[in-house]
């Protein structure tokens, strides 16, 4: 269970922008605009804006007392949508990787997913074991890097898909897949047939004795499990097949987005105002994390992690209104948003540091004094400014984040792109 300030369940994200797309080179580059690159620079300023919310969540807003009303108000807004936010723009990533508005085909289809199976498996392992030194801890966090590299090898069946079938295979997943997770989950708890079956599992899931982060874990039991988020990867990946240069299709997908939000949203809030459920069940509001099982009108609620079809839905709405946004803004204001856009590709690097100093201010004793004493007082700013900060200038004077460039080459080194062909004249 995932906590907030130490009190409440929290929202967890990874970072994951280790599939972005190659840099721009030569002529292009120098381009004010970079029209013809692969590399969309708001995708980079809305992974930051995901990864502040996540930031925000765990400590609070930097320079504000935690329990000032703006504070909580930001809070309230980034709790759960970041997830969301984030886990949309691993599908977008994804579809920038492999092809765009083209998906790859034959040889280069094979390469590209190939290169992302490796990514997901080098996700799943790592965030296996930062689960395995965080948890001990008790420092309250449910790290996402595992479930977010399951999400990378679900998506590869989808990779070739275009744009229009993305977006189906989305729709079907949000109404399917939350409500067969809530099905699971109650023969689980209620002795039936999913409780048997997952008792034999977890016993042979070496994930999950070693680091509570099984298959069964990742895709129906954990915080952000795979049969919800599924549906948030395949719209992204739908997005990131569309022309995101085009100011048309931006504003087409902001108004999706948020007429998409307003649905989602005001249908819960009258499923609990107007109908009744707030005096049936009790406020909604009172709800973090996995739904109970013992009555399906839960499934009407949107709060935060519920993984419900409304949740899902409303977050993917927001993702649809921030993108689009972030496209305008980075094309607008690159020099002044360009630290914001730094941090955003390093979202792993940051996630992964962020994750270890909330350990490590577990095992701080309180009181101890000195420097420990003022970092642990301090850890929302220096969590915020010192991820700017750091990506400011790692990005400008090494070039992708560390974390990033490693699992890059590894795909890289794994699948390796083929031999040029030798001809008479020379390589091709």
């Amino acid at each position: 269970m995932e906590q907030r300030h130490a009190s409440a369940p929290a929202d967890h994200h990874t970072a994951e922008s280790t599939a972005e797309p190659p840099e721009p080179q030569g002529r292009a580059a120098a381009s004010p605009t970079r029209r013809h690159t692969a590399r969309l620079d708001g995708v980079d300023l809305a992974r930051w804006i995901a990864i502040f919310g996540m930031l925000i969540v765990h400590f609070w807003v930097p320079f504000l007392d935690p329990i000032q009303p703006t504070n909580l108000l930001i809070e309230e807004y980034a709790w759960g949508r970041s997830t969301i936010l984030f886990t949309f723009l691993a599908g977008v990533t994804l579809a920038l990787l492999t092809g765009g508005t083209a998906p790859h085909r034959g040889h280069r289809a094979r390469l590209s997913t190939g290169r992302v199976a490796v990514r997901g498996g080098a996700l799943l392992v790592f965030g296996l074991v930062l689960s395995a030194i965080v948890t001990p801890t008790g420092a309250g966090l449910t790290v996402i890097i595992a479930y977010y590299g399951l999400y990378f090898l679900l998506a590869l069946p989808f990779l070739r898909l275009t744009a229009g079938w993305l977006a189906g295979g989305a729709v079907v997943a949000a109404l399917v897949g939350p409500q067969l997770l809530f099905v699971l989950r109650r023969s689980s708890e209620t002795g039936g047939a999913m409780a048997e079956f997952a008792l034999n599992w977890n016993q042979v899931d070496i994930a999950q004795r070693l680091a509570d982060q099984g298959l069964l874990e990742l895709t129906v039991f954990g915080f952000y499990p795979a049969l919800s988020s599924l549906a948030v990867i395949l719209a992204g990946l739908a997005v990131g097949r569309l022309d995101l240069w085009n100011p048309q299709v931006r504003v087409t997908l902001m108004l999706l987005g948020g007429a998409l939000a307003f649905v989602s949203y005001r249908i819960s809030w009258h499923a609990w105002e107007t109908y009744g459920l707030a005096w049936e069940l009790g406020p909604q509001d009172d709800l973090i994390g996995p739904v109970p099982t013992h009555d399906a009108r839960w499934l009407w609620t949107s709060m935060p992690h519920t993984s419900t079809t409304l949740e899902v839905a409303g977050g993917v709405g927001v993702a649809l209104i921030v993108v689009p946004a972030c496209l305008f803004l980075a094309e607008r204001f690159p020099t002044a948003l360009w630290p914001f856009t730094a941090a955003g590709t390093m979202a792993l690097t940051i996630y992964s540091t962020h994750a270890l100093l909330m350990a490590w201010d577990e095992t701080v004793p309180d009181g101890s004094g000195g420097v420990a004493d003022w970092i642990s007082g301090n850890l929302a700013a220096i969590n915020v400014l010192g991820a700017v900060a750091f990506a400011f200038a790692w990005r400008r004077y090494v070039g992708r984040g560390p974390l990033e460039a490693g699992i890059s080459t590894l795909s890289t080194t794994i699948v390796p792109d083929p031999p040029r062909r030798e001809t008479q004249t020379g390589s091709e």
